[in-house]
């Protein structure tokens, strides 16, 4: 399901794709804070900030997350938009951790030592 918006984009533009179709983020948690239902909050605001499903975007990018640990997260993502478009990530990685502070500051989450 992931790789269906290049599916549709190939015969449109006739590029073969690149070999790395996928945006990739792994976030932990460093403290001794359990997120819980927080993980969904983190995913939305890392997704929204880094261009890979802007809120209200019915042509956004299609992604999946993991939750693999108690203190991990796993974010990946294509980068062919549902349009057909290449999705905007230039500078993802500053976006996902801007993202990733401002989640830790308004919850008040500070790194374990």
């Amino acid at each position: 399901m992931l790789d269906e918006p290049l599916a549709l984009r190939q015969p449109r533009t006739g590029h073969v794709p690149a070999r790395r179709l996928t945006w990739h983020c792994a976030i932990r948690n460093t403290t001794t804070v359990e997120l819980d239902d927080d993980w969904v909050e983190l995913t939305r605001e890392v997704l929204d900030g880094t261009g890979i499903e802007p809120d209200d975007d019915p042509a956004a990018c299609r992604w999946a997350a993991l939750r693999n640990q108690a203190g991990g997260l796993d974010i990946v993502a294509t980068v062919i938009r549902q349009d057909g478009r290449w999705a905007r990530l230039h500078g993802g990685t500053d976006f996902a951790r801007s993202a990733c502070a401002i989640f830790a500051h308004d919850h008040g989450l500070h790194p374990s030592a």
